[in-house]
């Protein structure tokens, strides 16, 4: 429901006010924003005085003469005064300030009455009750009536400022807000992606219990490793259970990782060990280690984690005696263990990702390459690990980040935690593939549209004969000559597509000046039916008659498509603005005119909006061809114009607003 004050502004007709206002000054002397001041009295020379008055104030002044004026301009405009004078006709200030109050944009703007005539106590509570602030008597002191109108306007700028820096503290508290959930998210992912390997790999784990590391225990796996059980404390083995060696020398227990990272109170990275225990064939690991803290800071053991890396050691050096040759091929070409850390890293890999071999050694393939699977890991692994071997294709990006697609083939090594990856660059040949399909649709589309035209040129001179016979015949009185005519405009268009399509390659007629304006009441005339039957209202606001250079008959086909799908997007009635204004677009800046046409229909999801203007693409399901917008946007780049939209949120729902802008330099004389 609209409210009282709207219903009457709708009732004044749209043409400027009898007292011109001059434009507003962008910033006052002492660099404040200019707010607006409306000032409504029915004689013109008490604006004029009030003018003078408050011209010092650097503010921008509006004057209007009635109360139905000042009701156009608030619902246009925000004010921070209003200045108004009580007996007015028609709508007398009382009556006024009441239209204000319901309406929820101006209940808490100021009103302040300028009366020439005594009023009583009764009237001044009556306008107290309906908005006003204050009252001022004829003869008005100038000095008084710039003090009041001055702090009002001092009063709403600061309101108006308080209120940015609140929505701008609102916008960042809520984009800080959206990077704290992201990066919790991320973690959330990071510490689910740790469980799951941890859970997966038979990782070795040793916990120092103490600060003097002399309680060690072990887990199953690293107990294993060092021939002992599950618990056993590893701090007191003897040399008879294991021995650890690094670059080929003993590495005494007070130098093991784990006793390393208690004494230095840091983290220690990898290191590789190599484990004798018993008669077993030496084992191979890598291993780190980080301390624990207490509440004080004093460390309180630390906790150590160890890779079994024996088959990787074995098959490195098998690999290692290949690596010359594999580097002579153009696929990219890796090893990587069962944790997904790269162990070989060819020249095609370098050259295809733009990562040196000695940066990656060691890194997680797939997250170094962002690598997006077209199944999940899950699925791939059990693949590699029943099967022996996978083939797909995947999504990476390389060093620069450059989105590559490659056809990948990985093979498990049997008995081995290895897996072999080749990787060929498909990218280009998927963009000429997609290239190449977009070509055969759109000669298909051609070689369509060559055969409807041609079907359709034979009766459609028999029909256009029949109409130009008609136009002249005298039984018709003027308005069937009228509409004769129009019919007989509409399939000269029909014609002239026909005739488009099946010449294809001929050139057009040199453009004439049209009036955009004209073109649009034409359009609207044809489907004035159609908007009466869906009980669709329609506002015309048109500032210019749009005077461009173009082709009539091509520009009423764009008008015709735009509003014809503005209608079907109001099956339940609605409101359809077609405005013409003049424009500035482009770079270098060109002058031109802009229409555009509106609904409040259904709108454009976020989901469609991409393939809006592609051929073929169509939200109507079988009643569209997916052709109109296509067309349309080709004839008004033909214009060296553009064809634009957007959707717009209305309090009612949602709409949608095309927008043609044509510049108004000519054309060339071809098309």
């Amino acid at each position: 429901m609209i409210s009282q004050i709207e219903k009457n502004a709708s009732q004044v007709p749209m043409q400027k006010s009898a007292v011109n206002n001059s434009a507003p000054p962008v910033r006052s002397s002492d660099g404040r924003s200019p707010v607006t001041i409306l000032m409504v009295d029915d004689d013109p020379s008490k604006l004029l005085s009030y003018e003078v008055i408050l011209k010092n104030l650097d503010e921008h002044l509006v004057k209007v003469t009635s109360g139905r004026e000042a009701l156009e301009y608030l619902l246009r405009s925000d004010v921070a005064v209003v200045l108004m004078d009580v007996s007015m006709p028609e709508i007398d200030g009382f009556e006024l300030a009441d239209m204000m109050r319901q309406h929820p944009r101006f209940q808490e703007t100021p009103i302040i009455f300028v009366s020439a005539v005594h009023l009583t106590e009764m009237d001044r509570i009556r306008g107290y009750q309906r908005g006003a602030v204050d009252y001022i008597s004829v003869p008005v002191i100038p000095d008084v009536l710039r003090a009041k109108v001055s702090v009002f306007a001092d009063l709403y700028r600061k309101t108006r400022q308080l209120q940015q820096l609140n929505r701008e503290l609102e916008l960042r508290v809520a984009e800080r807000s959206k990077e704290l959930k992201l990066l919790n998210e991320q973690l959330q992912e990071r510490v689910a992606e740790l469980e799951s390997i941890m859970r997966v790999l038979p990782v070795g784990v040793a916990v120092a219990h103490d600060a003097k590391c002399e309680h060690v225990t072990g887990n199953a796996a690293l107990s294993s490793l060092f021939g002992m059980r599950a618990g056993d404390n590893l701090s007191h083995a003897s040399d008879d259970f294991y021995k650890i060696y690094r670059d080929g020398k003993i590495v005494p227990m007070d130098e093991l990782p784990v006793q390393t990272a208690v004494r230095t109170r840091t983290s220690i990275g990898m290191t590789e060990l190599e484990v004798h225990s018993g008669d077993n064939p030496p084992a191979f690991l890598l291993a780190s280690a980080s301390p624990f803290f207490d509440e004080v800071g004093n460390v309180r053991g630390a906790v150590g984690a160890f890779f079994d890396v024996t088959e990787r050691k074995i098959l490195e050096d098998t690999l290692r005696e290949r690596a010359e040759l594999l580097d002579l091929a153009s696929e990219a070409i890796m090893v990587r263990d069962s944790s997904g850390a790269i162990r070989f890293w060819n020249a095609g890999a370098e050259a295809l990702y733009e990562w040196r071999r000695d940066k990656v050694t060691g890194l997680n393939a797939h997250e170094l390459l962002k690598t997006t699977f077209p199944v999940s890991e899950k699925e791939i692994a059990t693949a590699l690990a029943t099967k022996g071997r996978w083939e797909g294709n995947l999504v990476q990006y390389s060093k620069s980040g450059r989105e590559i697609v490659v056809a990948t083939r990985q093979a498990l090594k049997l008995n081995s935690a290895l897996v072999l990856e080749i990787n060929r660059d498909i990218t280009s040949q998927l963009i000429a593939e997609e290239a190449l399909r977009r070509n055969d649709r759109l000669a298909a589309m051609g070689k369509l549209a060559g055969i409807v035209a041609h079907e359709i040129n034979n009766p459609l001179e028999a029909i256009t004969n029949a109409f130009y016979l008609l136009r002249s015949h005298p039984s018709l009185d003027e308005e069937a000559r009228y509409y004769a005519q129009l019919a007989d405009q509409e399939l000269e268009r029909v014609s002239h597509i026909t005739k488009q399509t099946l010449s294809f390659y001929r050139e057009s007629q040199r453009a004439i000046e049209v009036s955009v304006s004209d073109l649009l009441d034409d359009v609207l005339a044809l489907q004035q039916r159609s908007l009466q039957m869906n009980h669709i209202s329609i506002e015309k606001d048109y500032s210019t008659k749009g005077h461009v250079q173009g082709f009539p008959v091509e520009l009423k086909q764009v008008f015709m498509n735009l509003i014809g799908n503005a209608i079907q997007a109001m099956p339940d009635g609605g409101r359809l603005r077609v405005r013409v204004a003049p424009a500035m677009k482009g770079t270098p800046r060109a002058s031109g005119v802009q229409i555009s046409i509106s609904d409040n229909g259904t709108g454009i999801g976020v989901e469609d909006a991409g393939r809006i203007f592609e051929p073929f693409f169509t939200t109507k399901s079988t009643k569209g061809t997916g052709l109109g917008l296509w067309i349309s946007r080709g004839i008004v780049q033909k214009h060296d114009g553009t064809l634009r939209f957007r959707s717009i949120s209305l309090s009612s729902g949602r709409g949608t607003c095309f927008q043609v802008f044509l510049p108004a330099y000519e054309l060339n004389g071809n098309s």
